[in-house]
């Protein structure tokens, strides 16, 4: 078709192929818009409009966005959820340990504990160990898996433990407390959790309550007591174990107003330790303890007994301990002992002891027909030199008896009155020690006062006035300077008679004779006069003797020097080495070698200081039958 017949088609309205052409509807089709004809301006104006939704490169960038956007929300959701996963995974109060065992045992008994532990959480415990806590009254015993620490501690390593496990281990070991004495185990499991890095931990103990303790301990006292009266304690113990306990010490808590007198065997520390060692099984001993009582009517007097030993904390751990009473009353009758012109308690060999028992009427009403006795005891008292003023001795119960007959005024004490009666007692003045267990010796009397008038209380003793005085014997010490030219010890040299010019040497001997207790503390102090050498010679050569150039001092510290010494063998003694050389103008005189030499010692016993003296030694050496008188002078 040419082109103008085309054009002419196209923009003819009436042209058949325009009106019945097939296209899309659209929002700018004619017929869509029936009655509204737009104006060119309209028509231009909606033609340029923004097409509405989404291009296909808009939708692509959309969805892009949306899938980003979304992996981040579910990487942030993943991490919060990983972090909540992870802080539940552990909870500490998930953690728990606990014991399983008697809560009563009898000592002496090995008694098994099961130690339960549970990790209910969801993360590992790394590294678990549980650590065990207790008293030195517990001993571990027989426990594969357990590491000592201390007397006090030890400790169990488990290892890891899973999520949601269970474990336990088991724990062995002996008591070693008094009855109803309560003992704790403690038991702490140490961990770090597979989710963190700090240690943690969690806790758990038991008591268990001693029913029988180790040892037997038994206290026997009189129950009642008269004020300034004498009082015996006697303290038994035996191990009841099947196994050695060592170390064992009893210690006593003595009731206010209780002097103590003697005690056997003797104390080791403090008038009231004893120092008992090792107990085998059934092993046991007794301890027997004397001394004086005071105090008011009615008041108790309690004494505590403790057996045990010493903890490596300086503690100490107790394995029985035993408490008694006695109670002071009031005698109708009293009567006390005292010693004639002496205060203590202290007696010396050879000493005469005058006794003087008082007695009293305490009470309202007069008192008929008493009776005194007075027994007296000691292997140092020289019984056949006793003199009894108006009363008689019976020498087979060493007891002295005064009745009315011999004393009318015994036949009726009136209320308030008081009497005397009397005796004397030489103490031997050679003490007899023939063996070791000869030492501290005591000597013991107990006055006695009654009356068929003095009631006798329901339920209870005869109470009658009594009195206990006990005196100690001090040891008898000697001490002794001698000189010799001619000694078996060192050997001398020089003239003899003395010569000016030249020197002659002389050897000194100290000697200590100790008879009846230990003595501690001996030292001899002593001097050389001027123009006196020190020769430096010592016999027995581990003697601790010193000399000071400067002063020409001389000391001995002889130490501790038992009970015996010089008696049941010999005596101790140290020798030394002098010289002396004569000069022109001391020709016809004896010479000074030492001057006074001075003992002190304290007696352990008696608890008293001694002190000896003895006087300047010279070149005249009696001792000596070399150099006697005649030879200890200067010749020429």
């Amino acid at each position: 078709m040419p082109l103008n017949d085309l054009n002419r088609e196209l923009y003819n309205p009436n042209s058949e192929d325009l009106v019945n052409r097939n296209h899309e509807q659209s929002g700018y089709d004619p017929k869509a818009s029936v009655g509204q004809r737009l104006s060119p301006f309209e028509q231009e104006q909606q033609w340029n409009q923004p097409q509405k939704g989404f291009s296909p490169s808009q939708k692509k960038k959309l969805w892009i966005g949306v899938s980003i956007f979304a992996l981040i929300l579910l990487i942030i959701g993943g991490a919060f959820f990983y972090r909540w996963w992870t802080k539940n995974a552990f909870h500490q109060d998930r953690v728990s340990i606990s014991f399983e065992g008697p809560t009563e045992t009898d000592s002496t008994q090995i008694t098994k504990y099961i130690i339960h532990y549970t990790n209910n959480n969801r993360a590992t415990l790394k590294n678990a160990e549980i650590e065990l806590s207790y008293p030195e009254n517990f001993q571990p015993t027989d426990n594969l898996n357990l590491k000592y620490v201390s007397p006090s501690a030890s400790k169990i390593f488990i290892g890891d433990i899973k999520p949601n496990i269970s474990g336990q281990v088991e724990l062995k070991g002996i008591f070693y407390a008094p009855k109803d004495f309560p003992v704790y185990l403690r038991g702490e499991i140490h961990f770090v959790p597979s989710n963190g890095t700090v240690e943690l931990s969690m806790s758990n103990q038991i008591g268990v309550n001693i029913t029988a303790a180790p040892v037997f301990l038994g206290v026997a006292a009189p129950q009642q007591a008269v004020d300034g009266d004498g009082l015996e304690y006697v303290i038994d113990y035996k191990n009841l174990d099947v196994r050695r306990i060592g170390d064992v010490q009893i210690r006593v808590t003595f009731p206010q107003g209780f002097e103590m007198g003697s005690s056997q065997p003797a104390s080791s520390e403090k008038n009231s330790y004893w120092y008992v060692g090792n107990l085998e099984p059934d092993q046991g001993g007794k301890i027997t303890i004397q001394g004086k009582i005071k105090g008011s009517a009615n008041e108790a007097k309690g004494i505590t007994v403790s057996l045990g030993h010493m903890g490596n904390e300086n503690e100490f751990i107790v394995y029985n301990k035993q408490e008694l009473t006695t109670r002071i009353v009031s005698p109708v009758l009293s009567l006390v002992q005292t010693l004639d012109g002496k205060s203590g308690s202290v007696v010396v060999a050879g000493e005469l002891l005058k006794y003087v028992v008082t007695y009293q009427n305490t009470g309202d009403t007069g008192l008929r027909d008493a009776i005194v006795t007075a027994e007296i005891k000691g292997s140092a008292l020289d019984f056949s030199k006793i003199s009894v003023e108006k009363g008689s001795y019976d020498s087979a119960k060493n007891l002295i008896i005064w009745k009315a007959s011999d004393v009318p005024e015994l036949a009726n004490i009136n209320p308030k009155a008081k009497g005397v009666v009397r005796f004397t007692i030489p103490v031997k003045a050679i003490i007899p020690v023939e063996n070791k267990l000869d030492k501290n010796f005591v000597i013991s009397s107990l006055a006695k006062i009654d009356s068929p008038d003095i009631p006798t209380p329901i339920d209870s003793n005869k109470i009658i006035g009594s009195n206990k005085l006990e005196l100690k014997v001090a040891s008898k010490v000697i001490f002794e300077t001698n000189g010799y030219y001619s000694d078996a010890k060192i050997k001398n040299s020089g003239p003899i008679p003395l010569e000016t010019g030249k020197e002659t040497t002389f050897t000194i001997h100290w000697q200590i004779i100790n008879v009846s207790n230990d003595i501690s503390e001996a030292k001899v102090v002593s001097a050389l006069p001027s123009g006196v050498r020190w020769v430096d010679q010592v016999f027995p050569p581990n003697e601790k003797i010193s000399y000071n150039a400067r002063t020409n001092q001389l000391v001995w510290e002889a130490g501790k020097i038992l009970a015996g010494a010089g008696v049941l063998g010999l005596p101790r003694e140290v020798a030394f080495q002098i010289g002396v050389t004569p000069q022109a103008s001391q020709i016809g005189n004896a010479l000074d070698l030492l001057k006074e030499s001075v003992f002190t010692a304290k007696d352990d016993f008696v608890e008293q200081e001694i002190m000896l003296k003895n006087n300047m030694k010279s070149t005249i050496l009696p001792e000596d039958k070399t150099v006697g008188f005649m030879n200890g002078k200067v010749i020429k």
